[in-house]
């Protein structure tokens, strides 16, 4: 009796120790995505912060983030100025721009592994920014 007690008691010990171990290592795993995402987040916001003193000339640029992550994050965007005509014939002139973040591989964002895609409206067009809206902000993967 005294066996089969120290056999059941081992089996659960085991079958704990095997648990906390898995959960252990999806812990690291998580926290390494998390960090990349949080560090691609800081990065957009900073891109943003500095497109906001850029003109409306369609325009392309990268601003690098290592504070967070020793790789870095690659932030590319791209400006597209369009101009819109309302129902009643006034246009009005748009400055879009869309940013991608992704792990700084020293080349452009590669579509597939991006990992936060913004697209932000600055208005007005031209001169000094007075309004910005985040039209869409999604994490990738």
């Amino acid at each position: 009796m005294a066996i089969g007690f120290v056999l059941m008691v081992g089996s659960i010990g085991a079958g704990l120790a095997g648990i906390a171990t898995t959960s252990l290592n999806n812990r690291n795993t998580l926290e390494v995505v998390r960090n990349r995402e949080y560090a691609a987040d800081g990065a957009v916001e900073e891109a943003i912060t500095k497109a906001r003193s850029f003109t409306c000339a369609p325009a392309t640029g990268f601003v690098l983030d290592t504070s967070i992550v020793t790789a870095g994050i690659r932030v590319d965007w791209l400006t597209v100025c369009p101009t819109v005509t309302s129902s009643d014939s006034t246009t009005y002139p748009q400055r879009n721009v869309i940013f991608s973040a992704c792990e700084n591989t020293g080349t452009t964002c590669d579509p597939a592994k991006v990992i936060v895609r913004a697209q932000v409206n600055f208005e007005p067009a031209a001169g000094t920014v007075t309004k910005t809206f985040v039209q869409s902000w999604s994490v990738k993967r």
